[in-house]
């Protein structure tokens, strides 16, 4: 059974100018005993606030919920939460799972029953086990589910720039301020607006397939969205063939950056032709060479001449050259 409104309470009160002395305390007696408190890993007052709500949730009663009942949400904060999660499934299986997920009860007309609101990782692994997910439920509306989601990404520290990044676009797209967006994540306004101009410019089939990229931040994807900023359909759908055998996201990335950015190699420079004799001889200059042809072929040995007396020719010049 869901806790009705313990966490959207809370939300709200923490989104509050209210002092924090005057929040009523929760009324009912946790079922079993809380596990240890999280310990938050940022400053941020409104983070704690969540932090220590949380702590109240985690007393309330775990279940166990079939992963065939889970829906895959409305806001995704990951590019694939299947991905990488052996450790994570064979820690289950020689354990079993040690921290409970969050819930909400999906909304109506919704094919599943219930949507994450985070632990979308440790839904994966249960999944793969066909084992059910130990999980807190509770009722959450749209906008209190994007801060709670939000909060608990800010202390996630294995969230990589885009996909923080792609979750606020997804965010913005539903019609959410930045100011609110701000106050979930902990992001000043001017971030979110250059996170957004970043998956904004860069074509999203491209972001899809470099993957999260761990390690890559906001400056490195700026390049990358500068360069592919009018990237025509056939130049994406190349450059994603070409990085689509990388086994390591972040190396996807870096390819595909040195690709965008990386100079084409400069047209070679137009041969210079010059034509004397009435059109009867044609030089070509080169570098380091000249081509002479004779038009006319009873001349052809006109070039043996100049074959033969290259030398004379050559000291001539030089003699003249030095005399200047």
């Amino acid at each position: 059974m869901a806790r009705k409104g313990i966490l959207a309470q809370s939300l709200n009160r923490t989104l509050s100018k209210e002092d924090e002395a005057q929040e009523a305390p929760a009324t009912e007696a946790p079922v079993s005993p809380a596990p240890r408190s999280v310990q938050s890993r940022s400053g941020n007052p409104t983070v704690k606030r969540f932090k220590e709500t949380f702590d109240e949730l985690r007393g309330e009663m775990v279940q166990e919920i079939d992963t065939a009942r889970i829906g895959a949400g409305q806001f995704k904060d990951r590019f694939d939460a299947s991905a990488e999660i052996d450790g994570l499934v064979a820690s289950i299986e020689e354990s079993g799972q040690q921290i409970p997920i969050l819930l909400r009860l999906a909304p109506s007309g919704s094919e599943h029953e219930f949507e994450p609101v985070y632990g979308r990782r440790r839904i994966a692994a249960c999944r793969r086990l066909g084992v059910p997910v130990k999980a807190h439920v509770t009722e959450l509306d749209d906008e209190a589910l994007i801060i709670a989601q939000g909060l608990e990404n800010s202390e996630r520290l294995e969230n990589s720039f885009i996909e923080k990044a792609s979750f606020i676009v997804q965010l913005r797209d539903a019609g959410y301020e930045a100011q609110v967006i701000g106050r979930a994540i902990g992001i000043q306004n001017a971030e979110i607006s250059r996170m957004t101009k970043v998956v904004r410019e860069t074509p999203a089939e491209l972001i899809t397939a470099i993957g999260p990229a761990h390690g890559i931040g906001r400056r490195q994807w700026a390049m990358v969205a500068k360069a592919a900023t009018g990237l025509s359909d056939r130049k994406t759908e190349a450059l994603i063939k070409e990085i689509a055998a990388i086994p390591v996201s972040s190396d996807r990335f870096m390819s595909a950056l040195k690709s965008l950015t990386e100079k084409a190699p400069a047209p070679p420079a137009e041969d210079k032709q010059t034509v004397v004799a009435d059109g009867q001889l044609a030089f070509t200059r080169r570098p380091q060479r000249v081509d002479m042809k004779v038009t006319n072929k009873q001349d052809a040995a006109f070039l043996d001449w100049i074959i033969q007396n290259g030398e004379t020719l050559y000291k001539n010049w030089k003699a003249e050259k030095d005399e200047d």
